[in-house]
């Protein structure tokens, strides 16, 4: 999972003008991406960051804005249904920049790093939305954005910091310290930064975005907490905040920016060892500012939301094949410096927080997204073929699409009994004795069959139950209950076989 928080003080030259995007709906969605009218709350002077926590253990997400100017954090504690309370104001100690959360002394309680002047401070929580003092730590250079995970791989919450020039690592003692700082050179006047593994080897690496020298820099993590010298790809523009996701569904990790110079944002394509393809930009709008990414038209694909601080809006892009096309830009409050992905009313649609520096304050949108729905019906069937030569069951799994929606993709999948033999037809693989069959696009009513062969013994006695059962569909499947289908047969020999 990619774990990313940062902050920006670059000066956004505001306009007038309207964002002029093409409404676009993804290939695969029916429907398009809505929202609700948004709901603005107060916050502190000048907010640069926003992250989401439960902080008051009630199963709501809650957020912190860093509130740069009035030196002070803005809790607002949500209220169910994607409300939140007034903000209640906690001191960090000095200017806030950047924030992200993290249990960090293992109580159970979320708990706060802040990059403030020169240092990192830790809020310890209490469970109750409040903190303890704030507890610094100094960073050389400078301190920025911030992301936390367990970089060693001890189950201890760590913290890497952007800072001009590079980056910083400090590794937690769980405990709620964090240890000796170590700094990372890296890109120029780094900002954004983001946690994830990018070269497929479950270890977190560091990708950041270098706003003066236009580049991506990735450090590869070791899994000890330390990590490789910084590997340069080009992003575009003076890129002020960086994403992590899988855009193009190959299950490899890539990376997007938001480019404040060229008003675009960037998707690189990862190879899945560390290296990225050149930079595909798609035009956004004057001084894009930050980037999130949310399924947030929940059809299996990442999609993209990015703050356009000149334009006082958020544009959506997202196609799931690597591409992105705008839609329909959202309002937001004035200055959108942040956007942040977070389900705020709890029904597993993603919804969208911006920080609006010149308003003081968050804008709150609600998804109310339709999603696409695709019922698959998997059935199943055994045909003995019994004779002296090539003895055999021929199975065939049916699955038939009853809708509403467009299937785009599923998997169907059946374990095998062991000491088994089977010949899998086409679409189908095996692989320690389990059956993978991959379904193609199939419109609502269309049916197709998979099929395979388990050959048999001649003098042989034996019974074959085997189940097969979607595993995976995408749009979502709503009804479970005739996702599997289960035959049995059993075989004696030439003489006879029966299945049911």
């Amino acid at each position: 999972m990619a774990t990313r928080a940062r902050s920006r003080a670059i000066p956004v030259l505001t306009c007038a003008a309207v964002v002029a995007l093409a409404t676009s709906t993804p290939a695969s969605a029916a429907n398009p991406i809505t929202f609700a009218p948004r709901v603005d709350y107060a916050t502190g002077n000048h907010p640069e960051a926003v992250i989401d926590a439960d902080l008051n253990g009630d199963g709501r997400p809650d957020l912190v804005t860093a509130d740069r100017y009035q030196w002070e954090l803005s809790v607002l504690l949500g209220t169910g249904g994607g409300a939140f309370a007034a903000r209640a104001a906690v001191n960090p100690g000095e200017e806030p920049t950047g924030l992200a959360d993290a249990d960090f002394d293992r109580d159970g309680k979320a708990d706060l790093a802040v990059t403030i002047a020169g240092h990192v401070a830790i809020l310890r929580g209490r469970g109750d939305g409040t903190f303890d003092p704030s507890v610094k730590f100094p960073v050389s250079g400078g301190a920025e954005g911030i992301a936390a995970g367990d970089l060693n791989g001890d189950g201890k919450a760590d913290v890497v910091i952007s800072r001009p020039n590079g980056v910083t690592v400090l590794l937690g003692a769980g405990d709620g310290t964090l240890g000796t700082p170590t700094d990372y050179a890296a890109g120029g006047y780094s900002r954004g930064v983001v946690l994830a593994d990018l070269n497929s080897d479950t270890k977190p690496d560091i990708a950041i975005a270098g706003f003066f020298t236009g580049t991506v820099s990735v450090l590869a993590g070791n899994g000890d907490g330390t990590f490789g010298a910084a590997a340069q790809s080009a992003s575009g523009a003076n890129p002020i905040d960086i994403a992590a996701g899988d855009f193009n569904g190959d299950g490899k990790t890539d990376l997007a920016t938001a480019n404040y110079g060229d008003g675009s944002s960037a998707v690189l394509l990862g190879a899945g060892d560390g290296t990225f393809s050149a930079p595909t930009a798609q035009a956004v709008g004057p001084n894009p500012f930050s980037v999130a990414v949310a399924d947030l038209d929940m059809d299996g694909d990442h999609d993209l939301a990015v703050a356009i601080a000149g334009a006082d809006s958020v544009a959506i892009l997202g196609n799931g094949d690597g591409t992105f096309v705008p839609a329909t830009p959202l309002p937001t409050g004035t200055t959108p410096t942040e956007v942040h992905a977070v389900d705020v009313d709890v029904d597993a649609r993603p919804d969208l927080v911006t920080t609006n520096r010149f308003a003081d304050g968050v804008s709150v949108m609600r998804n109310i997204t339709v999603p696409d729905f695709a019922d698959l019906a998997v059935t199943m069937t055994a045909t003995p073929r019994l004779g002296v030569l090539v003895p055999a069951l021929d199975y065939t799994i049916s699955v038939r699409n009853n809708g509403p929606d467009t299937v785009d993709s599923a998997t169907i999948t059946a374990a095998l009994p062991a000491r088994t033999t089977v010949v899998p037809g086409p679409g189908c693989t095996v692989a320690n004795r389990v059956l993978t069959c991959a379904i193609e696009p199939m419109a609502s009513g269309a049916s197709t069959t998979k099929t395979f062969r388990i050959p048999l013994g001649p003098l042989t006695i034996n019974t074959y139950k085997i189940t097969a059962k979607r595993v995976a569909s995408v749009p979502a499947d709503p009804t479970p209950a005739n996702d599997s289908a289960t035959v049995t047969c059993a075989h004696i020999g030439v003489v006879a076989a029966v299945c049911r």
